[in-house]
């Protein structure tokens, strides 16, 4: 397909306290042995997108660790392929390597977008997990001769469960763009339509509306370019009916990780392949008397106490009598004898000693940070 990918492998609005303090969003671990990034990658290289960028912020050591050179997305090609743009100093800002907005994260990667031969360029954030079809996405913004097409999903409002910060975005009965907002808790609570911070554009035109913004140091790609020129360009709606997660907060990370012990949602988000980078690790072993019930067990742990309702990502160790429930164990972490967690989220590399207890709350779950001793 004749289409650039850019992955946004951050959020300006994410709130995911030590989660991500050494990584960034795209990197964090979810479904044991996947990152979030996994399945933006997958879904461009399934629809035959395989000239694919990803824009780096910070803290994006795990991401190049993660992604490599692309092998398992198939991304290793001559032409197109997998690119991980970094930032660099700049002679004109306070703090070297810190975007300060999207359209400035593209204008400094421009160099990059330019040298793809593709005729289009798709834009999605990281924050939201989605089976967009891009073939039929890319299809519809050119039988509708739009400038934009823009990816939103009817959700409920404020008190239905969307994340403050996201966009809401009316339209009218052509699928126009007819405005856009933030949500905020005053929004009603009836249907609204949630921005998946999916676009559409002509390569040309992103050019054109990036150099633009950036004379007149605007940053913001809702604000700056779609909320002021909406009367001016052609805003197309393109809606998505499938199913998604939310992974911007740390009570919709909890919640979208906790999703994947449901088989309807591992059916609807596994419908097509989601690849990986290959760690051949061993089998896990459960050892006697060790009990697990309604958890997804990656590769390389081992097991000798009781694990309910959790996610174990590869080379957990759960020592005997110690107690695993609905909580979320990220990789190499070892839980000793006679621990007792419930609705906990433990980073990579944690080590909880003996007769030691945490308890959360399954929308304030307690988190330790990446290495720590407890």
């Amino acid at each position: 397909m004749n289409a650039l990918g850019i992955i946004f492998s951050y959020s300006e609005r994410e709130n995911l306290r030590e989660l991500t303090k050494r990584r960034t969003l795209a990197s964090l671990p979810i479904a044991g042995k996947y990152r979030v990034i996994d399945f933006h990658l997958s879904n461009f290289v399934n629809d035959g997108i395989y000239d694919v960028s990803v824009i780096a912020k910070n803290n994006y050591h795990s991401l190049t660790d993660h992604l490599g050179a692309g092998k398992e997305w198939d991304l290793i090609r001559k032409r197109g392929g997998l690119r991980i743009l970094t930032p660099f100093a700049r002679h004109d800002s306070e703090k070297p390597g810190i975007y300060r907005g999207s359209i400035e994260a593209l204008a400094y990667n421009m160099h990059s977008i330019r040298r793809s031969m593709a005729e289009y360029v798709v834009l999605t954030g990281s924050s939201i997990l989605c089976n967009v079809d891009y073939k039929d996405l890319i299809e519809t913004h050119i039988r509708t001769n739009a400038d934009v097409t823009t990816v939103f999903t009817k959700q409920k409002g404020a008190l239905g469960g969307i994340p403050q910060g996201v966009a809401i975005m009316n339209f009218d009965e052509n699928n126009r763009l007819t405005n856009i907002g933030l949500e905020t808790e005053e929004n009603n609570t009836g249907d609204v339509n949630w921005g998946l911070d999916i676009f559409v554009v002509r390569k040309s035109l992103l050019e054109s509306l990036v150099a633009d913004a950036m004379s007149y140091g605007r940053f913001d790609f809702n604000e700056d370019i779609i909320k002021r020129l909406i009367s001016n360009l052609t805003f197309q709606g393109y809606e998505y009916n499938g199913y998604l997660l939310e992974v911007n907060t740390v009570a919709g990370y909890i919640q979208a990780s906790m999703s994947f012990l449901d088989p309807y949602v591992r059916a609807k988000v596994f419908q097509r392949p989601i690849y990986t980078k290959n760690k051949d690790s061993v089998p896990t072993r459960y050892y006697d008397g060790c009990y697990v019930n309604h958890s997804i067990i990656s590769d390389g742990c081992r097991i000798e106490g009781t694990v309910e309702n959790s996610i174990l990502s590869r080379g957990v160790r759960v020592a005997k009598n110690a107690i695993v429930k609905n909580s979320v164990i990220m990789q190499n972490t070892e839980i000793m004898r006679d621990v007792t967690l419930d609705h906990v989220i433990l980073d990579k590399d944690v080590i909880v000693r003996e007769y030691r207890s945490l308890s959360g709350h399954a929308t304030y779950p307690v988190i330790v940070e990446k290495g720590s001793i407890v």
